[in-house]
């Protein structure tokens, strides 16, 4: 789904971007450095890229072969070519991934999938991209976060008010085995490390 006006504008501040690197990106890195996991020069999916931020962090990190960033909103991927990066950006679907299965060696999600009311499809779709033994790194906000924003007048579709306990059902159901899971501040957030264990990815 689309972002609000305050939903666009917290996704495209200094704040934001300071959090990403320094916490959830963090995170990520360490996961991959604790199960010697190495990404450099692979063929990597930013999922719900937005203004490229996350993009330019891969990038700058792991000079990956080939880099591929989506983001269902055009403003975004408008704002995410302008970094100049060597990145191929398009609008896209998480539940509807226009790339060919079994291309991947990682995929990176930032806190996309509260979005998304088909959420469920969209994990599924992310394990058909990746290759078998593709890595992917997902943050996440469950109910008790949404709730939360939404008070702020935020807006997020009920169907993803997932409980922790659901969206980790989901990731397995998709065919991917759950290595490690980190609180990134407070409960409401978190991060994971998948591997994808199932040949089909259904």
């Amino acid at each position: 789904m689309r972002l609000s006006r305050i939903e666009f504008f917290s996704m495209n501040n200094p704040v934001r971007r300071f959090l990403q690197r320094h916490i959830e990106f963090r995170i990520f890195k360490q996961y991959l450095k604790k199960h010697d996991i190495d990404l450099t020069n692979k063929v990597i999916l930013d999922g719900g890229c937005g203004s490229g931020y996350s993009s330019e962090l891969i990038i700058k990190e792991f000079t990956p072969s080939k880099l591929f960033a989506f983001d269902f909103m055009p403003e975004q991927i408008n704002l995410a070519k302008k970094r100049g990066l060597k990145t191929d950006f398009f609008v896209g679907d998480v539940t509807k991934i226009e790339l060919p299965s079994n291309t991947f060696d990682a995929v990176f999600i930032f806190g996309i999938l509260h979005h998304v009311p088909e959420w469920r499809k969209g994990l599924h779709e992310v394990a058909r991209v990746l290759k078998l033994g593709g890595v992917l790194l997902i943050e996440e906000l469950n109910s008790s976060a949404v709730d939360f924003f939404n008070r702020l007048g935020f807006t997020h579709p009920e169907e993803a008010n997932f409980k922790w306990t659901e969206f980790e059902d989901g990731i397995k159901n998709a065919g991917f085995k759950l290595i490690e899971k980190r609180k990134i501040l407070l409960e409401g957030f978190k991060s994971f490390l998948c591997l994808k264990y199932r040949a089909n990815g259904v």
